[in-house]
């Protein structure tokens, strides 16, 4: 069975770009979901100091800055600290 490549649209390195900018140091990783639409995870060790709230609209602030109307093809921004990491 042939293998289908799925080619990634142009607001995913935008949006993984704008979120290492504006979060300096965060790990940003993304996964296609279905379609055009992306889920993106952004590992950040000053979310440690941010409840939840706080990181989705800091997030999300910086993604609608980054996308407009790609924003929509966003399903999901996960964040989380050091903290929140599986330890060793």
């Amino acid at each position: 069975m042939a293998t289908r490549v799925v080619t990634e649209p142009e607001y995913v390195a935008t949006l993984s770009d704008a979120l290492r900018k504006n979060l300096k140091g965060a790990v940003v990783h993304h996964e296609h979901v279905r379609g055009d639409r992306y889920r993106f995870i952004v590992a950040w060790k000053r979310f440690d100091a941010i409840d939840h709230p706080e990181r989705q609209r800091k997030v999300w602030d910086i993604a609608e800055q980054a996308l407009g109307k790609d924003l929509l093809k966003v399903s999901m921004i996960l964040t989380l600290g050091n903290e929140d990491l599986p330890k060793e």
